[in-house]
């Protein structure tokens, strides 16, 4: 308990340097519209949270995203079981996996303009960002598991049904969980990106590309406060949520 105050402490005091960097800078520049002060941050921060339509604003890109989310996760751990079950599939997937790792964000984003409505464009960026990370992370872990206790279960063929919570699922847990909460971190960046290039109504890459275009950098700061408290929360949600699920599994 001692320790974990210390460490607490440390953090605190570590957000307190770059936030004191941070004015000193901010009094350096002297100007607001090119590195808004902390506390003029703050100001605006405030005035979005007191406004209702930032909480309906922050609700339809956090849907879209986490869908994309959702979506790329069911896709990633499905191919890595067809990868692992059956291995010539692994040399078909992994190209798509490699080109979905490796495209930037920006010209997945433009070409997703032409297929789809900018309303959908974070979802579809969200999806061929997240998959590919779940997917790695799916198929290591079933990889990982004890080759002597699959073995054992092929032997004495074991159904689906008991081998999947009782070997599969504990064993990959790690791995998935670790893969997972990195691709959330990664859907929510790629998400709100594609959101400012495709500017779909009532979102917030269009709040990110006004205040863009009219040098509001405060409330631009505002709202990275925003994107990244959301994301945290998300991650957060997502890691107990796994963390459950592991401890679950283990009393079965």
């Amino acid at each position: 308990m001692y320790r974990k105050n210390h460490i607490k402490a440390y953090r605190l005091l570590g957000a307190l340097f770059w936030i004191g960097v941070w004015q000193l800078l901010a009094l350096a520049v002297g100007q607001e519209f090119l590195l808004a002060s902390p506390l003029r941050v703050l100001y605006s921060l405030a005035g979005l949270l007191g406004k209702l339509d930032t909480y309906f604003i922050a609700m339809r890109s956090a849907l879209r995203i986490l869908l994309g989310f959702l979506l790329g996760a069911a896709f990633g751990i499905t191919l890595a079981a067809l990868s692992f079950r059956f291995r010539p599939a692994s040399h078909l997937v992994k190209p798509l996996v490699d080109v979905s790792r490796a495209v930037p964000v920006a010209s997945i984003t433009i070409l997703a303009i032409i297929l789809v409505s900018s309303a959908w464009l974070s979802t579809l960026i969200t999806f061929l960002i997240g998959f590919p990370v779940i997917y790695t992370g799916a198929l290591e872990g079933m990889m990982a598991q004890d080759p002597s206790l699959r073995e054992m279960t092929l032997v004495f063929r074991v159904p689906l049904k008991r081998k999947l919570p009782y070997l599969t699922l504990p064993q990959m847990m790690p791995h998935l969980r670790a893969a997972c909460i990195t691709a959330m971190g990664l859907c929510w960046k790629s998400g709100v990106a594609a959101e400012v290039i495709g500017i779909p109504r009532g979102s917030i890459g269009e709040q990110l590309y006004g205040v863009k275009v009219n040098y509001l950098t405060a409330d631009l700061f505002a709202w990275t406060v925003i994107i990244v408290l959301l994301s945290m929360l998300c991650a957060t949600l997502l890691r107990r949520g796994l963390e459950l699920l592991d401890r679950r599994l283990k009393t079965l």
